[in-house]
Formats: C-alpha cells, structure tokens, sequence
C-alpha cells in the first residue's frame, strides 16, 4: 500500500474517533427528548384551561432526566432517574443502549485497525482493508438500529405526557415533545461511518488490469529458399 493509499485509511481513524465522541455523548447526555410543558386546570363550568404563569420544560436522556415546573413562584429544577418501565417500553430502551453501546465499540475497533493499516500492511483480510470495511459497516448499523428503535418509542410511547408523576397536579407534555441533540447525535455518527467507507473505497481502489493475450505463435513459416 503506498503513501497515498495509507494516507487515505489513516484519515478513516479520525472519522472514527469523532463517531466515537459522538456516540459516548449521545450515550451519557440527557437530551434523546425535550418537551415544553403546561399545566390544565378546571375553569368555569369544568371546562379545561391552561394556567396562566405555569410553563416547564422537561428532557431526559437513556439514564438521567431534568424537569424544570414554573407554577407563577418561581422555577424549580427536579433531576431523576429514567424509570423505563414506567415511561416506556422497556424492551425498546434496552435495544436502544445495547445497539448504541455496539456501534460505539465498532467505532472503537475501526479506529483501531485504521491504525494498524496505516503502519503496516496485515496479511489477513478482516485486519486489512475488508475488515475496515466491517467495522464501520457494522458501526453503520448497529447507530442505524439505535436511532430506529428511539424513533419507535418516541412515536408508541412518548408523544402523549411523559409527566407521569406531575399528570395529577394537571402538568402536560402532550403533542410538545421533540426528538433532542443526544438523538441526532447519532444520526451524525451513521453520515461518519458512513463517509468513512467512501474514504476507504476512494483510496483504496485499483482498477483491474486486463492481462492482454499473447498471439500464439505459428508453427509454420515462410521458406525462404536462397
């Protein structure tokens, strides 16, 4: 593999590293969803109305939560837990961490082997350039994977009021609830990896060469008589 080409692979471990920062902070952030929140209460005849002067705002991430309720005295901030079996599907959040988890440690591994592939030259293939391939291949789907099993549990799960425990006090989220950064974070991992593929087919393509057939050579002749 000549400089060029190596240049080319080693560029592929700083797309990797970066998919790597991207996805331990979608991973350890509190912002998969954020909703602006209000509370209803009983006007007159018993009809609903929003209450004036209450606004919050409330986000949480896969472990860790905020929520911040305002009813006309000032703010106050409330950090929780993220109780899946409460707020969500359970079986979706575990999916969602372990393909992330997964796709982080693809990342880690295509960095790795960038590396190597930038020094030498492996003589088996899932440690040269078809392995480079796997990894950010698998990197690919496993993020593709987490951001598909969110996108169902935000649609299923928590599009109606994730404000379980304050639902009684007439707080609500419903229909104000959006994908957060900690979401789209991934999103921009998968366009890596992504862009890391094409890195590695551009520098590393040679174009077969077609081995031009010989004419056979003939067996007679003319006989030049002298």
């Amino acid at each position: 593999m000549n400089i060029l080409k190596r240049g080319m692979v080693f560029i592929t471990f700083f797309g990797c590293c970066f998919a790597i920062a991207l996805t331990a902070a979608a991973l350890s952030t509190k912002f998969w969803l954020e909703a602006e929140a209000i509370q209803i209460r009983l006007g007159p005849n018993n009809v609903p109305e929003v209450r004036p002067n209450s606004t919050g705002h409330v986000n949480f991430g896969l472990f860790k939560g905020k929520k911040s309720l305002n009813v006309g005295f000032g703010t106050r901030l409330h950090l929780f837990d993220v109780e899946a079996d409460d707020l969500m599907n359970y079986g979706l959040w575990v999916s969602t961490i372990v393909f992330l988890s997964l796709g982080l440690l693809m990342a880690v591994v295509g960095a790795l082997f960038a590396v190597i592939n930038t020094a030498t030259t492996p003589v088996e293939a899932i440690t040269g350039v078809p392995g480079l391939y796997l990894w950010n291949g698998l990197a690919t789907l496993f993020d593709l994977l987490c951001v598909i099993m969110w996108a169902v549990q935000f649609h299923t799960h928590l599009t109606k009021n994730v404000l379980i425990y304050d639902a009684a006090n007439g707080w609500t989220t419903e229909g104000m609830e959006v994908f957060g950064y900690s979401f789209w974070l991934v999103v921009v991992a998968i366009f890596v990896h992504v862009a890391n593929i094409a890195i590695i087919f551009i520098g590393t393509y040679e174009p077969k060469v077609k081995e031009q057939l010989e004419a056979p050579e003939t067996k007679g002749g003319n006989i030049m008589l002298y």
